[in-house]
């Protein structure tokens, strides 16, 4: 019995340290968890979209410059940056070169099909780190017919903007520690495409021959069927600057006291001379004069807020076809431009050829678009302009079934061929009449600078400038979603 109560006296002792313990010293009593692994962040991959959200350009670096064939058969949509330096030529050399070189291409493959009609949709992203380097990611496809899948354009430029030269890769990463950088590259690789597994098994040297400076990070393209199986999408794969140690050879120690401006006029070009006291302020439509609506694609642009300036001046509104990808980079711009009286409507996400695609990809090009601007602009949006004007049955079932009208022209001054401020001003001139819807492109400095004489002039003939809208719903009412809006003509 006495052994008993002295075990009872020992447990019950042990039982009243152990509550005193644990009140007095909690975390002793405690078991630490195990530290949750750190993961990366997910990096928005540039320049391919994937299946669930729209992809938006990032343009950070130089302003968009673009070679554009609207009249087929080869549509072209060729978009590269300029920032005003040495190094604007040699890419502007290749954007050329790819143009001309794939032209040349299509003309065989119409040898043997005369009817072919083609197209090259390539655009870039382009960034810019401490004000001191710069990387540029151009990426799209063409196609030379329905019958065969497009094949995929990839390229990049890094360059040291103090240094004013392009960067090669052994100059951004030091590849005596490829080991630890293949490393890195492969969780990367998994942790963004876990459908990776099982085919990173053999990832050497090779899979670092295109590198891009990104915003985040190195980004190390993975161009498709070269590197995964073809199921795989062309990747590109963001490895952080705080994780690539002393591997990473670029330094900010010689930043630039400001960032690259492009060349951009701090005015339209030519003063701009103030309005005519005796031309009318634009208001509501009087019928009895002509009225012409301004229309512009391919934007917004470094341009854009210069236009806004010259319809200020001269109290006019225009009507601007955004391409969605980009409504992001001129978000402010596009919001000013619905406050002013102007209208922003779509010109599709990336300015494909929309009579070439399916339903889907159609319903998704609109969509998407009209999400994007409605978000900057706080605009909804029941109109587009194709791109290239290519129209399909298809296209206009998808339009009706959004309740969107499909919006044309009727003048065409060609300024996107010309890009001469004389030859924009004499093609307007000469074309213009009652009812007009006159394209142009605000991505251009020479267009801006012939809409500097255009807009006077038109004014002091009596013309009304207004939004397409407003011309269309003057001339016919309520538009009919599906149909195609050439002009207001009378007759």
């Amino acid at each position: 019995m006495r052994k008993y109560l002295q075990l009872c006296g020992v447990l019950l002792l042990a039982f009243v340290l152990f509550s005193i313990s644990a009140v007095a010293f909690p975390h002793l009593m405690s078991v630490p968890e195990k530290p949750p692994e750190a993961e990366p962040p997910r990096v928005q991959q540039p320049g391919f979209r994937n299946d669930d959200e729209p992809y938006h350009a990032i343009v950070h670096y130089g302003s968009p410059d673009i070679i554009k064939h609207n009249n087929g058969p080869l549509f072209t949509f060729i978009s590269y940056p300029q920032a005003g330096n040495s190094t604007d030529e040699v890419i502007s050399n290749w954007a050329h070169d790819l143009y001309n070189n794939l032209y040349v291409e299509f003309q065989y493959y119409q040898e043997s099909d005369p009817s072919a009609i083609g197209e090259i949709n390539i655009h870039f992203d382009s960034f810019l780190v401490d004000n001191r380097y710069a990387g540029v990611f151009e990426s799209g496809e063409y196609s030379f017919s329905l019958s065969n899948p497009p094949e995929e354009v990839v390229k990049v430029f890094n360059i040291d903007i103090l240094q004013k030269s392009f960067l090669d890769t052994t100059e951004i990463l030091d590849f005596t520690q490829s080991e630890s950088i293949l490393k890195l590259l492969k969780e990367r690789v998994l942790f963004e495409h876990p459908d990776t597994d099982g085919f990173l098994e053999f990832v050497d040297e090779s899979w670092l021959q295109q590198l891009v400076i990104g915003e985040d990070g190195i980004l190390v393209i993975l161009e498709r069927y070269k590197f995964l199986p073809e199921t795989f999408k062309t990747l590109a794969i963001t490895l952080p600057y705080e994780d690539l140690g002393s591997a990473l050879l670029i330094r900010s120690d010689q930043p630039l006291s400001h960032p690259p401006v492009p060349d951009m006029p701090s005015d339209p070009g030519d003063p701009i001379s103030p309005a005519d006291p005796d031309v009318s302020p634009q208001g509501d439509i009087d019928p009895s004069k002509p009225i012409i609506a301004l229309s512009f694609d391919d934007g917004p642009g470094i341009y854009t807020d210069q236009f806004l300036d010259l319809f200020a001046q001269y109290n006019i509104r225009a009507t601007f076809c955004t391409i969605g990808n980009l409504v992001n980079t001129q978000t402010k711009a596009l919001a000013r431009a619905v406050s002013m009286g102007s209208e922003v409507i779509g010109h599709s996400w990336d300015h494909k050829n929309l009579a070439k695609l399916s339903a889907d990809d159609v319903r998704k090009q609109l969509t998407d678009t009209s999400n994007a601007i409605k978000s900057a602009a706080g605009t909804s949006v029941l109109k587009f302009r194709p791109p290239y004007g290519a129209v399909s049955d298809t296209m206009k079932d998808v339009a009706e079934e959004l309740g969107m009208a499909i919006i044309y022209w009727s003048v065409d001054p060609e300024d996107w061929n010309t890009k001469d401020s004389d030859a924009v001003y004499n093609a307007v001139m000469q074309a213009v009449k009652n009812g007009s819807i006159i394209l142009s492109h605000e991505i251009y400095k020479s267009t801006l600078n012939a809409y500097t004489r255009i807009i006077p002039e038109l004014l002091s003939r009596g013309y009304q400038i207004v939004t397409v809208s407003e011309l269309l719903q003057y001339k016919y009412g309520d538009l009919t979603p599906g149909h195609v809006y050439y002009d207001g003509y009378d007759g």
